[in-house]
């Protein structure tokens, strides 16, 4: 039988029955230099890469509409590539459109179990660097391909977080995946942190492209940069990785063997029922949507923010939106391994470790959403203080609501990824169409609004997840139905689970 994993000859054989975490040699192996660290690494950069994909629309729609509400009145009109004739309502739809790819985040899920992670990273890049070809080039002939642009890069959206979360598991061992995984998600800031002050250059020149339309062309660039990249020297797991060490290979299967992710993915048999009635996972699932939604709001619509309320230039807008996602970048990454620290050095365990931090980002998150709506014009420097200072909060729900989805089923991680997003795409859909029709005027009170909503839902994690939510392994999750010798180690498994 294929495995993610082939057991080193170097563990015992009653390894193979029992799975007893105790009787495998675990000892550590060196993070730096490693081959979990490349992939890590290699994860970051694809999510910079679709990122920019993502995100630069928010700074580009600034330039590129031709409407009262994106002009800039000290700005020089330099010709180049014409302005577009959108409507806030379509604006509204082509950003919604995203999240309507997202909810194929259900499907996708399912399929990153059972097939070849790395495929499905590279398909999606691709996907998302031709939306970004078909945006700039056909959006001029109407505005349905630009909301056909942004679907696909929802979809290739969906096809990644799925294979993501999928391929760390069989990556990394479980006291370092909060690190791993804040790593490789990090990329989404550099990503932001590269195309955001960029796309406001690009704004204001006429050389390159014509104008706005470079902002996507350079995106899908550095898409297909990464795509060359990956296929030289990414690999679906460790078995796969031709130039990885024996005793780093060895270190990751003993270290992984407990979660049952070593059967040939194809062959599972999801647990729908269990995964649809599990507490924990709902919890994670609400704290994910709580944490996703302003988090929506900041990414898509912070330049139109400033623009509307601070009266920033196209170009100051460029170089401080970019301030708020440097502050999540940082945040993320400190956080991520502070719950790896803890995890070693204290005795909290895992589900304490992530309830606390996801606390404190839901409160920070709120608490300074709703400081921010106390400012106007003349304190525009606090409010980008007060904007960093929630961004950063939000990067502490990456160990905490995050890292417990991928913990408590780790041999399902992406059907539960799928799971989750596909509910963070719903709640998407509806973000931007509320947004722009409660901002259609640009009024400072009407961006009150948006942030007083955005706040009342980033603080419902702050009762859900700490009450119910946890990080510790679901009995159901650690278990196969159709392996052959899965009557003889459920016994030895259940007991396995009552010691943790």
């Amino acid at each position: 039988m294929a495995v993610v994993h082939p057991l080193p000859e170097s563990l015992p054989p009653s390894a193979a029955v029992s799975r007893k975490p105790v009787e495998l040699p675990t000892l550590p192996y060196r993070w730096f230099p490693s081959f979990r660290l490349l992939t890590a690494s290699l994860l970051c950069l694809c999510f910079a890469s679709v990122h920019m994909m993502n995100s630069n629309l928010g700074i580009a729609v600034v330039c590129m509409v031709n409407s009262s509400e994106f002009r800039d009145e000290n700005a020089t009109d330099y010709g180049g590539e014409p302005k577009l004739n959108w409507s806030p309502e379509e604006i509204g739809y082509i950003f919604s459109a995203f999240n309507l790819g997202l909810l194929f985040m259900l499907l996708t899920g399912w399929v990153a179990d059972r097939f070849n992670a790395k495929y499905m990273i590279m398909a999606a890049v691709s996907v998302a660097c031709f939306a970004n070809i078909l945006i700039p080039w056909m959006s001029p002939q109407s505005v349905y391909y630009a909301i056909v642009g942004r679907f696909l890069v929802g979809l290739a959206d969906a096809l990644l977080q799925p294979a993501v979360n999928s391929l760390i598991t069989r990556w990394f061992p479980a006291s370092e995946r909060s690190f791993a995984l804040g790593l490789a998600t990090s990329g989404r800031q550099v990503g932001a942190l590269l195309i955001v002050p960029a796309a406001g250059a690009l704004c204001s020149q006429t050389v390159l492209f014509g104008g706005w339309p470079s902002i996507f062309y350079i995106s899908a660039i550095a898409g297909a940069l990464f795509i060359i990249i990956y296929t030289l020297i990414g690999a679906d797991k460790p078995s796969k990785q031709s130039c990885i060490s024996e005793a780093e290979l060895k270190f990751i299967t003993a270290a992984n063997w407990v979660e049952d992710c070593g059967q040939k993915r194809i062959e599972r048999q999801i647990p729908w029922r269990k995964i649809f009635t599990s507490g924990p996972v709902w919890s994670a699932v609400i704290a994910i949507v709580c944490h996703e939604f302003p988090l929506m709001t900041m990414i898509m619509f912070l330049p139109s923010y400033l623009h509307d309320v601070h009266e920033y230039s196209a170009a100051q807008n460029g170089i401080l939106s970019a301030l708020p996602t440097l502050s999540l970048w940082l945040a993320k990454l400190g956080s991520s391994y502070a719950n790896t620290w803890l995890q070693t050095n204290t005795n909290w365990h895992k589900s304490k470790i992530c309830k606390v931090l996801n606390l404190v980002g839901s409160l920070g998150l709120g608490i300074f959403l709703y400081a921010t709506t106390l400012l106007d014009k003349r304190y525009a420097w606090l409010a980008v203080l007060f904007l960093c200072l929630s961004m950063a909060s939000a990067g502490l729900h990456t160990p905490g609501c995050i890292v417990a989805l991928v913990s408590v089923a780790p041999a399902y991680s992406g059907v539960v990824t799928g799971f989750a997003f596909f509910f963070v795409a719903v709640s998407g859909m509806f973000n931007p169409i509320l947004t722009k029709w409660i901002t259609q005027e640009g009024t400072s009170e009407q961006w009150n609004l948006v942030f007083y909503i955005s706040t009342v839902i980033a603080l419902l994690p702050c009762v859900t997840f700490t009450i119910f939510g946890s990080a510790k392994v679901q009995p159901w999750a650690t278990m196969h139905k159709n392996s052959a010798s899965s009557a003889k180690n459920i016994e030895s498994k259940s007991k396995l689970d009552d010691v943790d």
